[in-house]
């Protein structure tokens, strides 16, 4: 049996969604990677350095997201725009458990309040649903995200509790919303 360093890396599939294009992340998306993270609205809600350098985007480009698809922790795709396929975000499947993973996103200010952040996590749930089998998708936002809580609700999801001190950013508790959404939704709100 090789060693997994040796495996090949899966290679995010490209999937196009009517108003958004779902695709693997490229050296030419660090830039926009960099100024996502950056921005104040990730900072407050996204476990990502205070000070996201370049080094931190290629790092993750090129060791976290492989990683996640290779040994099946997480699937991340970039959210770019279809005309012009420039990067708005991310968004993804993380966690996963037998039948159930979490979805995640992180939008870059420009591409908020567009729509984008729906039509995205339409697309991965579609994916996580149809194309991976999935039973059930969770939704963790920190408490006070409230574009987040109000994103997971358009998308179908159920509020279940405010779970104390559920994770941890930068080293200090959060709480956390937790929210979930069954493939039988799904199906039937596709129907």
């Amino acid at each position: 049996m090789p060693e997994s360093s040796a495996l090949p890396t899966p290679v995010a599939p490209l999937i196009e969604g009517a108003t958004v294009r779902l695709r693997p992340l490229r050296e030419d998306d660090v830039p926009a990677l960099v100024r996502n993270c950056r921005d104040e609205q990730a900072q407050r809600f996204v476990p990502v350095p205070l000070d996201y350098t370049t080094d931190d985007a290629l790092t993750f480009l090129n060791h976290t997201v492989p990683d996640g698809w290779r040994d099946g922790t997480s699937h991340v795709f970039a959210v770019a725009d279809p005309a012009g396929d420039t990067l708005l975000g991310t968004v993804g499947l993380h966690a996963f458990r037998a039948t159930t993973a979490d979805v995640g996103i992180n939008l870059g200010p420009a591409a908020r309040g567009r729509g984008i952040g729906t039509a995205a996590c339409r697309v991965i749930i579609d994916y996580a649903v149809e194309g991976l089998g999935l039973r059930r998708l969770y939704w963790q936002a920190y408490a006070g995200n409230e574009p987040s809580l109000a994103l997971a609700r358009r998308l179908g999801f159920t509020f279940h509790a405010e779970l104390p001190a559920f994770a941890s950013l930068r080293g200090e508790p959060v709480d956390v919303w937790l929210l979930s959404l069954a493939a039988a939704d799904v199906r039937a709100a596709g129907a």
